[in-house]
């Protein structure tokens, strides 16, 4: 199988779009908690929201006439697969934030870079050394620590960020493999296609009638929704994944801020170590290969 060629990376673009998607990711997550925990609405009904607004706003941007148009894509498999692995993904982070504060979840959640690392030698056929297994192994230390199963009072739920951070990572590695291809609007019309399909079969029977309030942030998460997804895929068509990845940590400091600033949840000692281990691993594993590559290009 041969690799597809890349397009030339615009770095600063890249960062921009990552920056901020993790920014609206953690906004969109600490209001998923105020709807699941405290106004008691079903993840189900939450998913189908968000992805109404979410083929209504990808719909605004593509153009009706353009949508169909946008399906005629080179691996149209690998995106029905990321679409659906998007749906199951959001679902587990949104079960996970009804259990457990959102810096909680995203100190866990924080392992997914190195989810994509490892798995972009098997998905994207791209070299993986020693080194990154080694801070995968390091990484997943750190979310022993964040869990520490053993010392405090273990529930099932203490599970939903370790799954999560996995589908996390296997979505991200998609997005990467189908924008080496195909654009951001086809990508888009997958996603919510694929997302609007699946939820109107579930969630209308699991329909609870939101608050007046509850409506504004049902609007709001679906919107945050939408646009964070969009600039992570903007992010990934303007850069390379590994080159990327360093700023993905950023959605671990923004979950902490709004956590602390909106919900009044501070992280404890354990956790704040524990995330500070994830994110060191992923950093470590990068630099090496950047140097491993600069020394390639070296001796070339």
């Amino acid at each position: 199988m041969t690799t597809p060629a890349r397009r030339p990376d615009n770095l600063p673009r890249g960062i921009a779009y990552a920056v901020v998607s993790m920014f609206l990711f953690a906004l969109m997550d600490a209001i998923s908690r105020v709807l699941t925990r405290d106004m008691g609405l079903g993840v189900p009904q939450l998913l189908w929201v968000r992805f109404v607004i979410f083929f209504f706003f990808a719909l605004a941007i593509i153009g009706p006439r353009a949508l169909l148009p946008s399906f005629q894509s080179a691996l149209p498999r690998v995106q029905i697969l990321r679409g659906v692995a998007l749906i199951f993904e959001i679902g587990i982070f949104i079960l996970a934030f009804r259990y457990l504060p959102i810096g909680d979840v995203h100190a866990v959640a924080a392992a997914a870079p190195l989810v994509v690392l490892a798995l972009s030698g098997i998905m994207l056929r791209e070299r993986v050394t020693l080194a990154i297994w080694l801070a995968v192994a390091v990484g997943m230390l750190g979310v022993i620590v964040v869990l520490r199963p053993g010392l405090r009072e273990f529930s099932w739920f203490h599970a939903l960020p370790v799954l999560g951070a996995l589908s996390w990572g296997c979505y991200q590695t998609l997005v990467r493999m189908v924008s080496r291809l195909d654009s951001a609007n086809t990508t888009l019309a997958y996603t919510v296609v694929i997302g609007l399909t699946f939820t109107t079969c579930v969630g209308p029977f699991f329909w609870t009638d939101p608050s007046p309030a509850g409506w504004g942030l049902l609007l709001a998460s679906g919107l945050l929704g939408a646009s964070a997804h969009f600039t992570l895929i903007k992010a990934y068509e303007a850069c390379s994944a590994p080159r990327l990845q360093p700023y993905g940590y950023t959605l671990v400091l923004w979950a902490i801020v709004i956590g602390a600033l909106g919900l009044g949840e501070f992280p404890d000692a354990w956790t704040l170590a524990g995330a500070a281990v994830i994110v060191a691993a992923g950093l470590f594993a990068l630099l090496w290969e950047r140097r491993l590559t600069a020394r390639a290009a070296t001796l070339a």
